[in-house]
């Protein structure tokens, strides 16, 4: 298992890109809710659903974004499910390179848990709709299953 320290994103958080990520999410689920930690000084990015995936009833998607472009964005639900796609650094002995993503149910830091992300782009409207993508798929098929599994969206 990975320590906090290699497995942190790089930089302070960028508020502009949390406000971006939060305009772009609702703009695609009109449903869903943002909020920020704090206003002034934000730390994530709270994107709330009234629906989750299969037997869920609500969601959370969480974001963290660094002013280096490093990103966390974390599923999670009342059913204990979480998972997560990142970039970021990482002592993984694999995937190759900064993307990569914990599935669920666990989200695990274990190296053997580790998997490349599908998430290719990095525009912060990209990275959002690639994550919209994958969560409608999901909930549209009601299985945390394609999840990872759709190649370079959006």
């Amino acid at each position: 298992m990975q320590n906090s320290e290699s497995h942190s994103i790089r930089g302070a958080i960028d508020a502009g890109a949390l406000y971006d990520v939060r305009a772009e999410f609702e703009r695609l689920e009109p449903p869903a809710r943002g909020s920020l930690d704090d206003p002034v000084n934000p730390s994530e990015l709270r994107l709330h659903l009234d629906d989750g995936i299969g037997e869920a009833t609500s969601a959370t998607i969480t974001v963290r974004w660094s002013v280096t472009d490093d990103y966390n964005v974390h599923y999670s639900d009342e059913l204990d499910r979480i998972l997560r796609w990142d970039v970021h650094p990482h002592e993984y002995p694999a995937p190759a390179g900064d993307p990569h993503y914990h599935p669920p149910p666990t989200a695990s830091s274990d190296d053997d848990d580790v998997e490349p992300s599908c998430i290719r782009v990095t525009e912060i409207v990209l990275v959002v709709r690639a994550v919209h993508q994958l969560w409608r798929a999901g909930y549209d098929t009601a299985s945390t299953d394609p999840l990872n599994d759709v190649t370079d969206p959006p």
